[in-house]
């Protein structure tokens, strides 16, 4: 078992990223000519374009590498995923609960577990001062995103403003659109205020927009990204997708636009209160979230929203590098315990662990369906011999992994395989490199779920359709064809029906994104002290001079999201500072890669 995991570092993050995203948002700099050749130059527009869409991949997917990258940490905040590791400051902002009787874990042991394999501590808000070593969770995105959104509006005003004659003029102004849409909501989604910004906007102007406005600022641009792509087009996706094993054109631009925009809508409430649909007094209508659904990746001819891997050079889905890897992360106790109550214990106990029998096909007996070898030595799982081992997940009889002194809530024995062609340092059965391959993002599934989540919560709901689009994944095959859950088949007469949907977001959607943080925080099911959003970063706001030292934060004992009240600074903000400070970043990771390549040599 590993203390720390090392992969190769994202090395070639497309020099292009650099060249748009080394200055300001809209903002000339009299002492950058690269830049404006650049911008100058209309065969390099589509280039920036690239980098803008690929900067908002790798930092929703992890291009940072370990010490930024937040979305591990919060698929284990949401119990969804399951580690103790320092690394991405896991095991700082994962404590456990000793009372927590409305999420059924009562006290004594509450979600903390047997205290023989470590105290208890509890959750913890996320550390919003530059003099604190764990502030890092929450640049990673704002930057990144602010970064992505720079090159995009860069790519805007050269088309819009400058009108250059720009090769496939109209493809690269909807990506562009689309990247604008989808880095608006990454901040939407993830931090209490931001600012939207466009190729126009007057920044000596600029004040904090709400969350609910950057959530429909970042509607309004995949509405017209939507249309646009009403125009027949062709995306290469060598340079847009990593070069994934499907043909991106405009009809699957446009699905997934509205799958983005139906994810925005739904996973934006902060708790079950603004989950509501708008007419009961929520914040999500969930009408439209319904329309945007029937019209994305699982609808017409359905997909799979997909990059290619290269390896971790360009193109990295870190969260499936490492929540795949049975020595790194195994699915919590909580999801377990969903698929087989009678043998996944949860909380955790070593002692009446044992191993499964789910009527859940994604999990079965627990066995491994591949290699004999890899199954042996590397999950220490043992080898499907009779066809009920599980698509998705294993057990493991070793059970307990990493340090067990850092608490009993931090261990599970079942673990996520699905895409384990991913991992690296010998869990790796098809012995591919580190990251390399073919990597789902968006789930066809993940589409249907919301769709049918959307039919069951709007005014006048629609349960037998509702039914029928779970079903994809409840029983199988889903829509492409693939084995699932093999379970009893809900239907609209089912006083659970709700329940059924939420069970196939746990179990379909792990490890894919980090949708399972977002379905969590808005039903209620985040443990006590675990904060819902991300504060502004205390860098940023040392620059408005709007705090010094610590700054405002959430959880702990803190309100856990800004549905309470909160600082609600404005002012003009430097947003140059965000490609720079994305460009540190990778530069930090690349100075990282050099001296574990050293080391390496001289081992």
């Amino acid at each position: 078992m590993r203390i720390s995991k090392r992969i190769p570092e994202i090395v070639g993050l497309v020099a292009l990223v650099f060249v748009a995203g080394c200055d300001s948002l809209s903002i000339t700099n009299p002492n950058d000519p690269d830049r404006r050749r650049a911008l100058s130059d209309p065969n390099s527009i589509p280039s920036i374009a690239v980098g803008a869409f690929q900067t908002w991949y790798l930092t929703t997917q992890g291009g940072f590498g370990e010490d930024q990258y937040p979305a591990l940490t919060m698929s284990v905040m949401a119990r969804s995923h399951v580690a103790m590791w320092n690394n991405f400051n896991i095991r700082f902002y994962t404590g456990c609960t000793t009372d927590w009787p409305a999420g059924g874990y009562p006290a004594p042991l509450g979600t903390c577990g047997n205290l023989t394999e470590g105290p208890a501590y509890p959750r913890a808000s996320w550390q919003n001062s530059l003099s604190s070593a764990q502030r890092t969770q929450i640049e990673a995105m704002w930057y990144g995103y602010y970064s992505s959104l720079s090159s995009a509006n860069d790519v805007l005003t050269a088309i819009r403003v400058n009108n250059l004659a720009v090769p496939d003029a109209h493809m690269v102004e909807t990506m562009a659109l689309l990247t604008q849409g989808l880095a608006l909501s990454g901040i939407a989604l993830n931090y209490d205020k931001g600012f939207i910004v466009d190729y126009n906007t007057d920044l000596t102007s600029l004040v904090f927009s709400t969350r609910t406005q950057m959530r429909d600022a970042a509607l309004a641009k995949f509405d017209t990204a939507i249309t646009m792509a009403a125009t027949s087009f062709t995306v290469p996706t060598t340079d847009w997708f990593g070069g994934p094993s499907i043909a991106y054109d405009n009809v699957k631009i446009a699905q997934i636009a509205n799958t983005m925009a139906a994810r925005l809508l739904a996973y934006s409430p902060r708790n079950a209160a603004e989950n509501k649909d708008v007419s009961a007094g929520g914040l999500v209508d969930w009408t439209r979230v319904a329309g945007y659904a029937s019209k994305g990746i699982s609808s017409g001819t359905p997909f799979n929203l997909t990059f290619h891997q290269d390896a971790c050079i360009s193109w990295c889905d870190f969260l499936k590098v490492w929540s795949n890897d049975m020595t790194t992360m195994r699915a919590h106790t909580r999801v377990a315990h969903m698929m087989d109550p009678a043998t996944q214990p949860d909380p955790w106990n070593v002692n009446l662990n044992t191993n499964p029998n789910s009527p859940d096909k994604r999990l079965g007996d627990g066995t491994y369906r591949g290699d004999t070898a890899y199954a042996t030595a590397i999950l220490r799982a043992y080898h499907d011999t009779t066809g009920k081992g599980g698509y998705d997940y294993v057990w493991t009889h070793t059970k307990e992994f990493g340090n067990k002194t850092r608490g009993a809530w931090h261990q599970s024995a079942v673990g996520q395989v699905r895409y384990d062609s991913l991992t690296t340092c010998g869990d790796n059965p098809q012995g591919e490199l580190t990251g390399a391959g073919d990597a789902p993002m968006v789930l066809a599934a993940e589409n249907d779920l919301l769709w049918a989540e959307a039919l069951i919560r709007k005014p006048t709901p629609d349960l037998v359709t509702a039914a029928t689009l779970i079903n994809f994944t409840r029983v199988g095959p889903d829509r492409l064809g693939h084995p699932r859950g093999g379970l009893t088949a809900a239907t609209a007469a089912d006083p659970n029906l709700l329940q059924e949907l939420q069970y196939e977001q746990d179990v379909e959607l792990m490890g894919s994104n980090i949708a399972p943080f977002y379905n969590q925080r808005r039903i209620d099911n985040l443990e006590p002290l675990t904060p819902h959003e991300m504060p502004v970063p205390a860098q940023e706001l040392g620059v408005l001079k709007l705090c010094s030292g610590v700054c405002y934060t959430w959880g702990g004992t803190n309100p856990p999201s800004s549905s309470a009240p909160a600082p609600a600074p404005s002012a003009a903000l430097l947003l140059q500072r965000a490609p720079q400070i994305w460009t540190q970043m990778n530069q930090q990771r690349q100075a990282r890669m050099r001296a574990s390549r050293l080391l390496k040599s001289l081992q």
